[in-house]
């Protein structure tokens, strides 16, 4: 398994300060990794870290043990400094002392002490590192960490072993200064013994990880995840979703879809063609001062009691889709979900529904995913998207009310909408008039204008979806029509690795949604398609990125958000598969079992019919086959048996000289006559009173002797002579010859 030039020359010592340097060097890169180092800070402890794997500048700037105290107790007033002026808190307060002290140990003389602790600061840098990140690049250094510090707390164990039964056989003190500064030749084991030590400690070490990956993951599957605590803080980038508030300035939207950061992961149930074209609906909006779009109407909000999984409506005659999302730490309380939500589950308590327009507040996350599963109703054909069709007086003005506004715009709305005659037909040609005749672009020119709707209509006329909503929403009031304005996303990456839509910040998008008298609420989307083109990934590096990103998916589902949701859903499942295969095996057991049993008594009939037909014949056969088949066997063993000896011969196997033995040894038992344990091989010759079978168990002896406790190798000829001396005493015990 391990190569012999690589430790060709490594004594144990040597590993082990070696192995100890390598988790000195896997604490600092993943405290780097966890990006909680600033880069001064980096610089400072990088530069003089790195100078330390250097023996030449250790051994020049290497400090005593008195001066690597004085340096220690003179960081402490520098800590408390750190921690209330510089860096203000206490974990990277902390940080930077473990830096100092673990720094401060690599330029000192070490002894089996220092080397512990370096090993243990190493440990406190990776344990710090796990609660300050929640990468994917950590649990591979994880792996990496708890590999090499096995291997080094095995070569530490013995090292010290060696060096203490090593000082008693020399009749010296454990502490003296002999024994401190004892080399690595002088720990009693050669060279060869030495490099072995190193490559079983590697091979244990590998095993060793195997059976706790095997065991911890038993465990965190069986465990839920229940919070991160303070260091929740520190765990990743919070997204800023300024679109998704009950107040937004118009262009937030544009300003969201210009970071292509992932926001969410949404997998679905079943078939994935029921998904597309589906929107993603978060904050709805419903006045409008101009410039900015802000939430007045609110339903009166359902509260649900404490648990994880609420039930919000009953489901209907509509098509039902299941799904999961996995939401990105951001800014916004809103959650994303499909129209007509029926059920919700996940760790989102408390969380407020209101169903005036089915939008969902759940508890703040800038710090932490949040994860939750939903099932929503697909609408069909003119279903409306909310289940409350009709709006009541006192809050239709809210959807009609209108800023001040270019007279244009009344003029505009008359003359594409003449000649419609339903609600429903304005809408439909405003949206076409929109999609039509204006162009996408995500340029916030008319943005700075006095009236930035009426610059989008009449004088730029291109914009982003939020302009495109903002002004079939205008429109459609100035008509009387009731509407308001949508804030989502719309899906369009899908991930056939992971089996999940990837939506990013670019997805985000405003549609509309306008009260028509015939079917209620209905979604109307005026914005045109992007004309931009976007340049085409290398079809390997999308896949690459593919695996990349399903493995994240993996991670922060079943690692980060496995909480007590996911352990049910992963428990049920499991439960209904080995139900499933249960019942499979049991019908496929029952059918072999049958199969089985019809062959039997088709096999039964058979056999008593020929033996009616053969009479005494019948009898003579089977006596036949019997001695055949016995004689058959004791040829085939003892054709093996010589073929065993023949490759042990030609090769100098000689451990079968120590079958031979032991072999001897049964027979004897078998005879009457077992070897007692409190004998020697030589002692127990003098016990046979034959002279002939004692001569031949003495030349046995012998040979045992030389092959158990002599160094040197067995000869062909000396196995050879072991297999002959044993059958010669079984032939003499055949020939009746008394072995007591």
């Amino acid at each position: 398994m391990f190569r012999r030039p690589l430790f060709s020359q490594w004594t144990l010592d040597r590993f082990f300060h070696a192995l100890t340097y390598l988790l000195v060097t896997i604490g600092f890169s993943m405290l780097v990794l966890a990006e909680q180092l600033s880069a001064l800070v980096l610089w400072i402890f990088l530069l003089p870290f790195c100078a330390s794997f250097s023996s030449r500048l250790s051994q020049r700037f290497q400090l005593t043990v008195r001066q690597a105290n004085f340096l220690t107790w003179l960081y402490l007033p520098l800590f408390v400094a750190d921690m209330f002026l510089l860096s203000r808190s206490f974990v990277p307060a902390t940080l930077h002392l473990i830096l100092f002290v673990q720094l401060v140990k690599l330029y000192q003389p070490k002894g089996n002490r220092d080397y512990f602790y370096l090993i243990l600061l190493s440990f406190l840098q990776v344990l710090a590192a796990s609660s300050l990140t929640i990468n994917i690049s950590f649990f591979v250094g994880f792996l990496v960490f708890v590999l090499v510090c096995l291997a080094a707390l095995m070569s530490f164990e013995m090292k010290r072993a060696l060096q203490a039964s090593l000082s008693r056989s020399k009749g010296l003190a454990i502490g003296t200064e002999d024994a401190h500064i004892q080399q690595p030749a002088e720990l009693g084991l050669g060279l060869a013994e030495q490099r072995s030590a190193v490559g079983a400690i590697l091979l244990v070490s590998s095993a060793s990880l195997c059976i706790i990956s095997v065991l911890g993951t038993a465990l965190f599957f069986a465990i839920p995840r229940f919070g991160a605590g303070y260091f929740s803080r520190t765990l990743s980038k919070t997204l800023s979703l300024s679109g998704f508030s009950d107040r937004i300035r118009l262009g937030s939207i544009g300003i969201i879809q210009l970071d292509p950061s992932i926001v969410m992961r949404v997998r679905v149930n079943g078939d994935r063609k029921r998904f597309e074209g589906l929107k993603w609906r978060g904050v709805t909006l419903d006045h409008f001062d101009g410039r900015n779009w802000s939430k007045r109407v609110k339903g009166a909000p359902y509260s649900f009691p404490s648990g994880q999984v609420f039930k919000i409506r009953e489901p209907g005659p509509s098509a039902l889709v299941k799904y999961q999302v996995m939401l990105e730490p951001c800014s916004t309380s809103y959650l994303f979900t499909l129209d007509q939500i029926l059920t919700l589950r996940g760790n989102v308590y408390p969380f407020i529904y209101d169903p005036s327009d089915d939008s969902i507040i759940a508890r703040p996350h800038p710090f932490n995913r949040l994860t939750y599963q939903a099932d929503s109703a697909l609408p069909r054909g003119t279903v409306p998207v909310v289940e409350k069709a009709e709006i009541s007086f006192q809050v239709k003005p809210a959807y009609l009310q209108l800023p001040r506004l270019d007279k244009r715009i009344l003029d505009l709305a008359r003359s594409v909408t003449f000649g419609a005659q339903s609600l429903e037909e304005k809408a439909n040609k405003i949206e076409r008039h929109l999609q039509t005749n204006y162009r996408y672009s995500l340029e916030p020119s008319q943005l700075e204008q006095p009236q930035p709707i009426a610059t989008f209509l009449f004088e730029s006329k291109k914009g982003h979806c939020e302009y495109f909503a903002s002004a079939m929403v205008v429109m459609l009031r100035t008509l009387g029509i009731p509407s308001r304005i949508v804030n989502g996303f719309r899906a369009s990456e899908y991930n056939d690795i992971g089996g999940d839509y990837i939506i990013r910040g670019k997805d985000a998008h405003s549609w509309v949604e306008a009260q028509c008298l015939e079917h209620g609420w209905q979604t109307y989307d005026p914005t045109p398609s992007s004309s931009e083109t976007t340049t085409p990934r290398h079809p390997l590096l999308a896949t690459i990125n593919n695996y990349l990103d399903a493995f994240e998916l993996f991670w922060g589902e079943w690692v980060l958000g496995y909480d007590e949701v996911s352990q049910i859903s992963l428990f049920r499942d499991l439960q209904e598969k080995v139900t499933r295969w249960a019942d499979q095996g049991r019908r496929q057991f029952y059918k072999k079992a049958i199969g089985i049993q019809e062959a039997l008594f088709a096999g039964s009939r058979g056999i008593i019919g020929f033996a009616r037909q053969a009479g005494w014949k019948f009898p003579c056969l089977c006596a036949v086959l019997g001695v055949g088949g016995w004689l058959a066997l004791r040829l085939y063993n003892g054709l093996k048996r010589q073929l065993l000896v023949k490759n042990a011969i030609r090769k100098g196997d000689g451990t079968l000289a120590l079958h031979f033995y032991g072999e001897m040894l049964n027979f004897f038992c078998s005879k009457g006559k077992a070897k007692p344990k409190n004998l020697t091989p030589n002692e127990f010759v003098e016990t046979f009173t034959n002279q002939l079978i004692r001569g031949e168990v003495e030349r046995l002896t012998r040979i045992y002797n030389a092959m158990r406790f002599s160094k040197s190798c067995v000869s062909k000829d000396q196995i050879q002579q072991a297999h002959w001396i044993l059958s010669e005493i079984k032939k003499l015990s055949k020939k009746g010859e008394a072995i007591f």
